[in-house]
């Protein structure tokens, strides 16, 4: 029997809208970055239903019940980023800290995140 694949960031909003952000994350950290199948029945020793309990493992099921998931490995991580820069309240380096980044990293997504700001890039001038 062939099952789907799903996979890429909005996967893990897909999760959250059945289990929850917080579980969602949980999961995340446990798996993510690598496939998880999803049975049609979690049994209370099943792995998923060990991270996030027997009931929220079964909403899981019922919705992707056959389904491999690739949930990404640090999306809530980035997202908290982005987050906490918004917010203006920290520095790099601080949020660095709280997101078990580098700052090189932190700078890295700032930079990502930054808004096209419809001026063009001088270098394609020369």
């Amino acid at each position: 029997m062939r099952h789907s694949r799903i996979f890429n960031s909005a996967i893990f909003d897909e999760v959250a809208a059945v289990i929850g952000s917080g579980p969602a994350t949980k999961l995340c950290d446990r798996f993510g970055g690598t496939i998880l199948y999803v049975p049609r029945v979690a049994a209370n020793n099943h792995e998923i239903a060990v991270v996030i309990g027997a009931e929220l493992a079964q909403l899981l099921c019922d919705r992707f019940a056959g389904s491999d998931l690739l949930l990404p490995k640090a999306y809530h991580r980035r997202q908290r980023v982005i987050e906490l820069l918004k917010e203006g309240k920290l520095s790099i380096r601080a949020i660095a800290l709280a997101t078990d980044y580098t700052e090189r990293h932190v700078h890295n997504i700032k930079a990502d995140s930054i808004e096209d700001d419809g001026q063009g890039n001088l270098l394609d001038l020369l």
